[in-house]
């Protein structure tokens, strides 16, 4: 099993740390704090998109916790020191106000490059990240979806973000241009790397704050801050569920 924690891994963490940087400067020149920047939209069964396919162990989260959450129990989490993520898909709704639908290809692309730089770079932390399943392999398969049926957008295939991306990206969040997306919704499943079994899934949405998107009207920087909340927020749980820890007191 091959390593990917090499030279591409270490330039999109710069990259990455760049943008974050450029976003925090930002936010504090506002007078923004990361605790109004965004914050949990609450879903039914009825926004299930279909990326999970079955949804029948989802259970709604507690307190801070996913809108709908599911754990094995019975899994030895301690086991899992190297985590492979699959590609982030991008998944759209067929309905003439898809806001997802209506973002042109490379704005689709840069979405999915986003959340796998965001996830990488929070989990490369405490894990191995590594490039295919194996043995004491945690495999993550994430999707960003909208509230409806969905259907997958083809030929994306989401890697770590390069610089110029980066600064692409950072232009358009001081200039307030950017996706039209104020609400990001997620839909995430974990599996065994030996032997494909489910052991965790997820269902979640945030939003950013009227004050964020009073700054950057509501566009990339909403799903930025969202993104990197929920890979934050992921690498807490998963070095509890290693402890054999299954609450959320100490997140």
């Amino acid at each position: 099993m091959k390593s990917i924690l090499s030279q591409p891994t270490t330039v999109g963490r710069r990259a990455w740390n760049c943008l974050s940087t450029l976003l925090a400067a930002s936010l504090l020149l506002g007078g923004l704090t990361a605790c109004d920047t965004t914050h949990q939209v609450k879903e039914t069964r009825k926004d299930f998109s279909g990326f999970l396919g079955n949804y029948a162990d989802l259970q709604p989260g507690g307190s801070d916790e996913a809108n709908f959450l599911y754990i094995d129990h019975s899994v030895n989490w301690a086991k899992y020191t190297k985590i492979y993520i699959k590609n982030v898909d991008l998944w759209k709704s067929d309905e003439l106000d898809s806001p997802l639908g209506e973002l042109p290809p490379e704005k689709q692309q840069m979405l999915v490059n986003f959340f796998h730089t965001a996830l990488a770079d929070a989990l490369s932390d405490h894990y191995q990240i590594v490039d295919q399943p194996g043995p004491d392999v945690l495999v993550v398969h994430v999707a960003i979806t909208e509230a409806r049926k969905c259907r997958p957008v083809l030929n994306l295939v989401s890697s770590v973000v390069p610089m110029a991306l980066v600064v692409s990206y950072g232009k358009q969040l001081i200039t307030g241009t950017g996706t039209g997306v104020g609400e990001v919704r997620i839909e995430a499943e974990f599996t065994d790397g030996a032997t494909g079994q489910r052991v965790a899934a997820g269902v979640d949405a945030r939003a950013g704050t009227k004050a964020l998107r009073t700054k950057f009207d509501g566009t990339w920087g909403d799903a930025k801050l969202a993104f990197d909340w929920w890979s934050t927020r992921l690498n807490a749980r998963l070095q509890l569920l290693q402890k054999g820890d299954f609450s959320t007191q100490e997140l």
